[in-house]
């Protein structure tokens, strides 16, 4: 009986933890690019110019992220999409960026792809 009791109790532990995951991880457009250019600002002191432009990119390309999750589709061909949105918004930051933030940011990009293929297992 008590084994019961503590396998029902770990599986609505379990169950619990990813709907606090799945949850944590849905941010809306306006959020993701708010997060985004306090990221930024934080690492590269931006102006105020430098935050707006920012801030408008990334809501929109936000926003298109949603539409194609939405929408669903091949994951695979979202997949690229996505991986062109993120490369179409580094080179147009990195356009707004002084010399000295753009080398801070391209490194900032650097160890973002580290872990993300160390995440992936590549």
């Amino acid at each position: 009986m008590k084994k019961k009791i503590l396998m029902a109790a770990a599986c609505l532990v379990l169950s619990a933890t990813g709907v606090f995951a799945q949850q944590r991880q849905q941010r809306s457009p306006e959020e993701q690019a708010k997060v985004r250019v306090e990221s930024l600002d934080k690492l590269l002191t931006l102006n105020q110019t430098q935050k707006d432009s920012i801030y408008n990119l990334t809501l929109n390309q936000a926003q298109q992220r949603t539409t194609l999750r939405n929408n669903g589709g091949d994951r695979k061909a979202n997949m690229e999409k996505f991986k062109q949105l993120q490369e179409i918004q580094a080179t147009k930051i990195k356009s707004w960026l002084t010399p000295e933030q753009a080398k801070l940011f391209d490194e900032q990009q650097e160890k973002m792809k580290d872990r993300m293929s160390k995440r992936s297992g590549n």
